[in-house]
Formats: structure tokens, sequence, C-alpha cells
């Protein structure tokens, strides 16, 4: 598991403990025993010591950006305003009245999945690749830049990096149902080779999708005497996930790499993807099983890498459905067919220069 996994999964498991730490310990009110104490301890967990895990785990090991220090904050304030005592959580009220701008600003937000699910559904009709590469293209690293041009961390220019998370991030709705539906993906590109992976195979997705339609049905039956209605949303919202698992599945299967208007796309799932052009590929090599393989490297497949590709930059890889991006310089793979796939990648790379030396 590479390091910054490590670290998100770490902090993930911090803030759960202790989140759940606070609704169990904290006072109901300040008139109880060492309730003083105990607030100000939680208050420093809270406010000090998951914002400066979450700096470090999150922003500095996974090289996020700094304005996403927002999440942990406003995330600590709606838990002390539904954990701390009444004297003290009435000053992170300013929570719930914000919600009626987030509801606002969700339904706007949904409309606007509404209508870009249809119009991707209505583009993908004739599409030949992943909706998601659309926003790449568009917000992704500048093409206009030299190939080694690059910034104060050695990573090539990005022309938006805000619009390139929410548009991948938006870009993943119909690109899932693209996915899932044979029939939308029938104009793909085929794959020039497939990476090994558990969500290949048909009984991993099956197993999934029962998993999951388990617990749509028991979360419906623990809420149903609480709020019928919020018991039948939660219900369906969980089972909606069979369309990602779908996608997912018949990416690995299919379409994990391909070459598509001279890029060659690396599908780790629905889940994260790596767009590069083959002129940017440093070279090919075949692993034998006995490599070296560094733990902190990109890697794609299960089971012993066979194949490495090494950039002549760093490259952006939209993880955790474009949320978590990451620069890397190479990247390890487990292949059915390396040998195929060096042969392609090296042609399609000699093929870009001959046509730059044509054009010069």
């Amino acid at each position: 598991m590479r390091r910054s996994v490590k670290y998100r999964l770490l902090f993930l498991l911090s803030a759960v403990v202790a989140y759940s730490l606070g609704f169990t310990y904290l006072p109901a009110s300040l008139d109880e025993p060492s309730a003083l104490i105990r607030l100000s301890v939680f208050s420093v967990i809270y406010f000090l010591v998951l914002p400066l895990g979450y700096w470090i785990a999150i922003i500095k090991v996974s090289g996020q950006k700094l304005w996403k220090l927002l999440i942990i904050f406003s995330l600590s304030s709606l838990m002390a305003r539904l954990s701390f005592p009444a004297e003290i959580a009435s000053y992170f009220e300013f929570i719930a009245w914000l919600r009626f701008p987030i509801i606002a600003v969700l339904l706007a937000i949904e409309l606007y999945l509404i209508v870009s699910i249809a119009r991707g559904l209505w583009q993908a009709r004739s599409a030949k690749g992943d909706p998601r590469l659309t926003a790449i293209n568009q917000y992704g690293a500048n093409p206009s830049q030299p190939q080694f041009a690059t910034d104060s961390s050695d990573r090539p220019q990005v022309q938006d990096d805000k619009k390139l998370t929410l548009g991948y991030m938006l870009a993943t709705e119909p690109a899932s149902w693209y996915y899932a539906i044979r029939y939308f993906s029938r104009h793909h590109v085929g794959a020039i080779a497939h990476i090994t992976s558990l969500s290949s195979s048909r009984w991993h997705l099956l197993s999934l999708i029962m998993a999951l339609m388990a617990f749509a049905i028991g979360s419906y039956f623990v809420l149903v005497d609480w709020s019928e209605l919020v018991a039948l949303f939660s219900a369906g919202f969980i089972a909606y996930g069979a369309v990602l698992l779908c996608a997912n599945h018949r990416i690995a299967r299919h379409y994990s790499c391909y070459l598509i208007d001279d890029k060659l796309v690396l599908n780790h799932g629905i889940w994260g993807m790596l767009v590069v052009e083959p002129n940017r590929i440093a070279g090919v090599e075949l692993l034998d099983g006995s490599a070296q393989r560094d733990k902190q490297d990109l890697s794609f497949g299960r089971g012993v890498s066979n194949t490495r590709i090494m950039f002549t930059s760093p490259q952006v890889y939209m993880g955790a459905m474009g949320q978590l991006t990451e620069w890397v310089n190479r990247v390890d793979l487990v292949l059915d067919e390396p040998q195929q796939f060096k042969s392609i990648i090296e042609a399609a790379n000699l093929n870009g220069e001959l046509q730059l030396q044509e054009a010069s």
C-alpha cells in the first residue's frame, strides 16, 4: 500500500474515532463534573489535532490544495454543533442556518446534473471513449506548454485545477451510465491490453451487488420506524451504487488500457484514471517478477507487476473520482499482454516523433 493511501486511511480512522469519542464523552451540560476539562480536550481535538492531521495526511503527503482545509474545519464545526453542550453548541448555530443556502446550491447542482447526464448520454450514443476525457482534455495539463515546461514543483502546468476537479467529478456520472449499459459504449475503441484485476471477474461483481442490496435493505429496516421517507431515500441512494459497480466491472474487463486521440488511457476502474500522451512516455520496461518495486509508486492490477511506464515529466492521476489528484513519475502495471503493450506504445511514440519532425 502506498504511503499516501496509508495516511488517508489513518486520518479517516482517526477522525471517526475522535468524533465517536466526542459524542460518547462530551457532557450534555456545563454543570456536569469535569465538563470544562472534557470540553477543552475535545475542542483541541476537533479544531487543532484533526486539522493538523488533515494537513499532514491529505494536503502535504497527498499533495492536495491548501483550501481543502475548509472541509475538516466545516466538518468539525458540524460535529461541535451536534455534540457540544447546549450552552456552547449554540455558538455553532450558524451551521444550521447554512443549511438553507446549502440546500439551494445542492438543488442547483442536482438540476445541473440532470441536464448534464441527459446531454452526456445523448452525446454518448456516438462517442468512442470515456466522457471524463472531455474534462481532462479541456482543463488538464496545458497542451500548449513545451514538453518539459514545469512549474516550481517540477510539474506540468494545469489550465484550471478547480474546473478540472469539478468537471471530472460531474463527468463521472454520465461515464458510469456510459459504461454500465453496453449499448452506450458500443463505439468505444478497443483495448491494447488488459490490466489484471479482481474487478474484472463476474463473480466479484455479483458479490458486490448482493452485498450492496443487502446493505440497502438493511438501511431501510433500520430507518423505517424513524421515517419512511428517509428510509426509502437512503435505500434508493445505496442501491443506485449498482450503476457504479457495473461500470467499474465493464471498465476493468474491457477498457482498462487503450489508445484514443493520440493519448494512452489507463483506467483503475471507475475510481481513477491516468491519461498521458505517448510522447511524454520516456520508456516501457518489462519486469520479470524479481525486479524491486517501490511501494510508493502508483500501480494498477492484481499480482506481480510485469510492466513499468516511465514518464518524461510528472503526470496527473485522477483518483477517488477526481477528488484526490496525484502527480506520478512512473506507474507499474499487471498486464495480460505486456509485450504487445510495449510494442504498440513504442510505435505510437515513434509516429508522434515523426509527425513533429514533419511539422517542423
